[in-house]
């Protein structure tokens, strides 16, 4: 009897450890890709030589500015914006580091296109 208490003591213990230890942590997952597209496909006019940038094109830039925290989510980004504008056919790489300047930010994106290396 007195061993089985223990058991589920130290049972209840360690699920309380493992609570603890995981409500501490703060991992967060790297953005989506659905979600990168989302927030660029309003560019791909911009991108494809429109004067100015529309305004749901700067909303889903600053989406992504706030998202870009760390190198794994500014490279998972850069990957995904690879695969989005692949879709939207012949663009100018040269364009997309206007983007923030002319939405109002100040982040700074290189070029992208199929040969980017966005671990970089």
């Amino acid at each position: 009897m007195a061993r089985a208490i223990t058991i589920n003591y130290l049972t209840t213990l360690l699920a309380i450890s493992v609570i603890i230890i995981f409500s501490n942590s703060e991992a967060k997952v790297s953005i989506s890709c659905p979600i990168v597209v989302k927030n660029i496909k309003p560019c791909s006019d911009f991108l494809l030589k429109s004067k100015d940038p529309s305004q749901e094109c700067c909303n889903g830039i600053k989406i992504l500015s706030g998202e870009s925290e760390g190198e794994e989510d500014r490279t998972s980004i850069c990957e995904c914006i690879k695969q989005g504008l692949y879709s939207i056919g012949t663009y100018d790489p040269k364009r997309i580091p206007q983007l923030p300047q002319a939405c109002g930010l100040s982040m700074i994106v290189p070029p992208i296109d199929n040969n980017t290396d966005c671990s970089k």
